[in-house]
Parts: C-alpha cells; structure tokens; sequence
C-alpha cells in the first residue's frame, strides 16, 4: 500500500524516518503545480539569496522554461569554447583574440578599408596618417563597420570645413596667417641674413626708409612694414628700389643722408661699415671711397 506525506507525517523540512541516513528531505512537490507551474515563492526557497534579484528568474514560470533556459546557455557557451565576453584589463591574450574573432574584428589593422567621397578623397592619401588612424582604430577593437562609421564622420567634418571656406576664405585666411606669421618672420629674417650678408642691417634701413618715406603713418604703412618683415622677395626689391633712387650717377650712395638727418652718427657709422662695399672697393671703387670719406667726416662730427 503506497503511504502519502500525512499518513507518514511526514511534511516539507522534516525529516523521514523511513529513510536510510535519517537525513532532512524537503519536498517540492508542495511548490510545483501538476502542470510544472512553479507557485508563488519558489524563487526564496530554492535560489541563493545573493541571486534572488537576478532578472532571470522573471522569465521561469514553469519548468519547462528552467530547461529551456538551461538548453539555450549550453549551446551558446558551446558555440564560443569558453564563451564570449567583452574585453577588460585582466582579459588574457586568448580572451581577447576570441573576442575580436567574435566581433568580426580583422586580425591586422591593414584589414580596414575605407573609401572616402571624391569630393574628400585628396585629405586620405596620406599612407602615414591611414596606417596610424588603422593602427589606433585596432587598438580600441572596433569592427569594420565602426571603422568606417568614425572614418565617415571625419571626412564629413573634412567637407564641412571645405564648404566654409570656399564660402568665406578670407576668414580662414586671416586665422591661418596670424598663426603662420612668427614663423614667416623668422624665415624671411634668417633668408635674407644669408642673401645680404653683412649689408643686413643697411639694406633693411633702407627698405624701411622707403616705406617710411612714401606713405603715411596709419594702416598701410604697417602693414608695408609687416610684410618685408615677413617676406624676402619684397624686403630685397623694396630696398633694391631705394638704393637705386638715391644714387648718383657718379656712384655715390646718399641713402645715408647728411648729418642733419640722423642724430645718431655711431649707428650711420655702423651701418656704413657693414656694407660690403664699404670693405671690398674692388666691386665699386667710387662708392667706396665715398663710404670711406663718409665715415671720416662722421667721426670728425663727432669730435666737434
């Protein structure tokens, strides 16, 4: 005769005196339906209460769904060995080459492409930039699409910033020289060092002579100021011009002036001596016996 929980007595969490250990059962039967449906609760009696919260649970109505859900985690675990997780500090080489397997991530940089619009083509030929864009790309293990996707983006800021300034170029232009000035400045300073020599200093006085000379002061004498400050080619010609107009046919230079112009005579002295023909008569012998009497008559000035 078969015995029921109550003709035994016993019921869930008592022990079984019918059994070999004399061990505590627990029956389930008092939480599972005759159809598998799990009763209200099922969750606080049977799983660990640090996984209670755990959103799984909220899907597990019955146990058929307890194995379904088992089923389904087996095959995914199956398909990736180990399984698949997102890449951390503490991941191990392994980890992280089944990640990007799994992502689709190309095992080199050099397996991104990307074709730009022809419109933008011209900024992504450079092969060094690329290469680092790919290599920096691959480090942060995007895929092929993320890779076009940033690539994309850039190339449309690219357009955008075309567009504006084909819209607006003196803008950009006034931007991009202001910055660039300091360093055209230095170049055209250490460009016309080597062309003039020792006649540097001279000539320049006399470039800025002739500005000084031809304009008024405002706006456009600084900028004629600025510009052989910063360009060779017009600082030489400028200078070049002066000097022609203030010498004679006899060969004598008198850019210098006289002694009424300048108040400083050690600095005309100075520039007299720089000048090339000032040491080498050979080139022009009238103008430097001139610059010879010049700085003669200086130095007597100087001792009246």
């Amino acid at each position: 005769m078969t015995e029921t929980m109550e003709e035994t007595g016993t019921e869930l969490g008592q022990s079984d005196p019918g059994t070999e250990t004399g061990q505590s059962t627990v029956s389930t039967e008092s939480y599972i339906e005759s159809d598998g449906t799990f009763k209200q609760g099922w969750v606080d009696k049977f799983v660990p209460e640090d996984q209670r919260g755990n959103t799984t649970w909220l899907g597990i109505k019955k146990v058929d769904d307890m194995a379904n859900q088992i089923i389904h985690a087996q095959k995914k675990i199956s398909q990736q060995g180990k399984g698949v997780f997102p890449i951390t500090e503490k991941s191990t080489p392994l980890e992280v080459a089944e990640f990007r397997k799994s992502m689709g991530i190309p095992d080199k940089p050099e397996g991104y492409t990307f074709e730009p619009a022809p419109e933008v083509a011209q900024y992504y030929q450079d092969k060094t930039l690329m290469d680092e864009a790919r290599k920096v790309l691959h480090q942060e293990n995007l895929t092929p699409r993320q890779f076009n996707t940033v690539m994309a983006l850039d190339a449309m800021r690219v357009k955008q910033y075309e567009e504006a300034m084909a819209a607006d170029p003196v803008s950009f232009y006034e931007v991009a020289l202001e910055r660039a000035l300091p360093a055209m400045k230095a170049n055209a300073e250490k460009d016309l060092k080597v062309k003039w020599g020792d006649a540097y200093d001279a000539r320049l006085n006399l470039a800025n002579a002739a500005i000084t000379e031809n304009t008024s002061e405002g706006e456009d004498r600084d900028k004629l100021l600025q510009r052989i400050g910063n360009d060779p080619v017009v600082a030489d010609f400028i200078a070049t011009i002066q000097k022609k107009h203030h010498t004679e046919p006899s060969g004598v230079d008198t850019s210098l002036g006289t002694s009424g112009v300048s108040d400083n005579v050690d600095q005309r002295i100075a520039e007299i001596m720089r000048d090339p023909d000032y040491t080498d008569g050979r080139a022009n012998p009238s103008r430097h016996k001139y610059l010879i009497n010049e700085t003669v008559r200086l130095r007597e000035m100087k001792l009246k």
